[in-house]
């Protein structure tokens, strides 16, 4: 399957299982391929073989040389299992190549494989790549407080992106657009706020035209802004969970009102006087832990813009949803330094005038070929 100029994919994933009693047996690894997509491609499916040496799992990853990889893993391949981020390779500079995992002496894993060919001229210091892959959308009945317009739905995104780190920075903004909307200033590295989603979008459409007189983008490739799912996709990062890091929230995890933190078992729980005070304010990007694709600042700090106009979930199982085709507001993900942790949920879904800049609104850009 072809999309954008150069652009060539497989989503093929090698899973490759080591049981806990084999650890010191080499010969007795198991391996099953799993077939995700079978599609037609000049470029090979990537090979993946496991090791057992000195106490680590080695990962041998058999691909075409320019290929962005992704290697995970997980713990088993029941329905409820979470896809863990082991390590990219973008682009691979050599085939075969050898990744080791000195957690695997813990527990068994199974691993697989993604990669597509992308251009070997695209800058992606500060992006991240997120594979192709299937996930579940939105929250389950059993999480408390959350909202009805989270109906969970599978959703399969048959492209991988690259997605911005962290949140575009005051600096960054400051560059290209020549101004600072900010309302917390005081740091460049905090992330830009004041920014309607047409700001947004005509930043994006400006980064493209630098990068294009630059040469630092091949025709047909662009920045935007994730679209919903996307987003969600990359916050989550293989979990199932409230938030990317487990089921709770507690201060000094994210950027958030403190006052309120999270169990999904409970929601909302009150604390009196936090033991990390209340910042009232966003803090420089990075602050605070990734999460297991690489990703900062994915629950609070600001609301995050993304492509789609806000409305109801399709039903059932979708394949790179858009969102509705038209409506009055667009779709805003994250949570801010404002919000209580409830809202800072990877299903809590918010929304707000395109055109009206908010304080606690910010972005974070997505790179990948232009439909």
């Amino acid at each position: 399957m072809r999309w954008g100029a150069g652009w060539e994919e497989d989503s093929h994933e090698i899973m490759t299982m080591k049981s806990s009693k084999c650890l010191q047996l080499p010969s007795a690894l198991c391996a099953a391929l799993w077939l995700v997509a079978s599609l037609a491609s000049a470029q090979s499916p990537p090979a993946l073989s496991v090791q057992w040496s000195n106490g680590c799992a080695w990962l041998n990853l058999e691909a075409d040389i320019g290929a962005a990889c992704t290697i995970q893993y997980c713990a088993s391949l029941l329905p409820t299992n979470n896809w863990r981020f082991l390590t990219n390779l973008t682009p691979l500079l050599n085939s075969p190549h050898s990744v080791s995992d000195a957690e695997a002496a813990l527990a068994p894993r199974f691993y697989r494989a993604f990669s597509q060919q992308v251009p070997t001229n695209v800058a992606t210091a500060d992006a991240v790549w997120i594979a192709p892959g299937t996930f579940i959308m939105g929250s389950p009945p059993t999480e408390a407080q959350r909202g009805a317009d989270e109906t969970q739905h599978a959703v399969t995104l048959t492209h991988g992106f690259y997605i911005g780190k962290h949140e575009v920075t005051q600096a960054e903004y400051l560059a290209l657009m020549g101004h600072n909307p900010s309302f917390f200033t005081g740091d460049l590295n905090r992330p830009v706020d004041t920014v309607s989603w047409n700001d947004a979008t005509d930043y994006c459409a400006q980064l493209t035209q630098r990068e294009q007189a630059a040469g630092r983008l091949p025709a047909g490739w662009g920045y935007r802004l994730p679209t919903e799912s996307e987003w969600e996709h990359a916050c989550r990062a293989g979990t199932a969970t409230a938030f990317n890091f487990g089921s709770a929230i507690q201060g000094g995890m994210a950027n958030f009102y403190n006052y309120y933190e999270y169990d999904a078992a409970v929601g909302e729980i009150y604390i009196s006087d936090p033991a990390i005070p209340y910042l009232g304010r966003t803090t420089a990007v990075g602050t605070y832990e990734p999460n297991a694709w690489g990703l900062y600042d994915m629950h609070g700090n600001v609301w995050e813009w993304c492509q789609d106009w806000y409305g109801a979930y399709p039903a059932g199982s979708v394949v790179d949803p858009q969102g509705p085709a038209s409506g009055s507001q667009r779709v805003a993900r994250g949570g801010c330094c404002g919000n209580g942790a409830r809202c800072c949920r990877s299903a809590y879904r918010f929304c707000g005038s395109p055109a009206d800049a908010y304080n606690d609104f910010g972005f974070r850009t997505v790179l990948a070929p232009i439909q």
